[in-house]
């Protein structure tokens, strides 16, 4: 089955072979043109904006225009923007599913990857979408996007075989001392290429488990052993992500939340005023311009960093393990596209 056969559907209820072949044309131009986004904000500000089409059925500028322009190439030159919002959503949806349901063959915060950690981030979020067709869809992409990412953050952390020093070739139409040094560098670089990421993962490993027995955080002041369960939660996951390289695992997680009592539960709203004075703490520690650039992406950070809890799934209860979790994960997105793009 063709990626929008399954799902074209859902803006037209009785599609002709010729439509349903040039919206596919259009999902491989546009899976390309984000394959090839020299920014993982660039994927990331993406999976916000479709996570927002998919509540409200309008799509946003930088990603309609794309797939307007996508269609118009796939054949379908009298298509327009106007009334045809889902139609774009869908066809942007199925882009991205198609992206992230494969086989990662990496483990970085590819523009791909990213799109999937974003889409996880922002989907889970959210409350189910009363249109049935639409909603199998999003939880299609939520789905593929948990997987993906979950599976990425665990093959990053995986050692790299130390190599022996490859062959000394000394090229004869270079001066000796060059061609020693060229050759030199040459012979050694997957060594020292290898000893750099392995002592990447040891170092991060090492901060993190000792920021974990020493049972301090500097944001709030105090041992987070002492502090309320819900703020525990949240300090601790936003703590936690601070001393990652890498997207979190599991393994992460379970560190984060250990001796995080699970529940009683609260809205956004509720754990706000739980934080109380501590959210103004934590919000100078957050990157306001990146997170209001995706605010689906990071609805807790942005609630803490702004005090404003008008978000989509706000009201949605959640207990201090979930809220400890959503901070690790949003932290983690946010730290590791930083050292990447900035």
């Amino acid at each position: 089955m063709s990626a929008m056969a399954k799902y074209v559907r859902i803006f037209k209820p009785d599609p002709k072979d010729e439509e349903v072949g040039r919206r596919n044309a259009a999902v491989s131009t546009i899976q390309a043109k984000i394959s090839a986004f020299d920014d993982p904000w660039k994927a990331i500000r993406l999976a916000s904006d479709l996570a927002d089409a998919v509540v409200d059925g309008k799509a946003r500028d930088e990603f309609a225009k794309m797939v307007e322009q996508a269609i118009v190439d796939a054949g379908s030159a009298a298509f327009v923007r106007k009334d045809h919002d889902l139609e774009i959503v869908v066809v942007a949806l199925v882009s991205a599913l198609g992206l992230i349901q494969h086989e990662p063959n990496d483990s970085v915060l590819s523009p791909i990857n990213a799109l999937a950690a974003g889409l996880w981030s922002a989907l889970s979020f959210q409350p189910p979408i009363m249109e049935e067709p639409i909603e199998l869809l999003r939880q299609d992409v939520l789905f593929a996007a948990r997987h993906r990412t979950m599976l990425i953050a665990e093959r990053s952390r995986k050692r790299v075989e130390v190599p022996e020093i490859g062959p000394l070739v000394l090229p004869e139409n270079q001066p000796t001392t060059g061609r020693a040094n060229n050759a030199f560098r040459k012979a050694t670089e997957p060594l020292v290429k290898a000893l750099r990421e392995n002592a990447e993962l040891d170092r991060e490993e090492i901060e993190f488990l000792w920021w974990k027995i020493e049972d301090w955080s500097d944001a709030i002041g105090c041992r987070l052993s002492d502090a309320d369960p819900f703020v525990r939660a949240v300090v601790a996951g936003i703590d936690g992500a601070s001393k990652l390289r890498r997207l979190p695992a599991s393994g992460h997680r379970n560190v984060v939340l250990r001796n995080v009592p699970a529940g009683s539960l609260a809205s956004l709203a509720n754990l706000l005023a739980a934080l109380g004075e501590y959210r103004a703490t934590l919000a100078k520690t957050i990157d306001a311009k990146r997170i209001s650039e995706s605010a689906a992406v990071f609805p807790l950070l942005a609630t803490i960093e702004s005090g404003d809890v008008v978000r989509i799934g706000a009201d949605i209860e959640r207990d201090a393990r979930d809220w400890g979790a959503r901070a690790l994960l949003e932290g983690g997105i946010l730290r590791t596209a930083k050292q990447l793009g900035g």
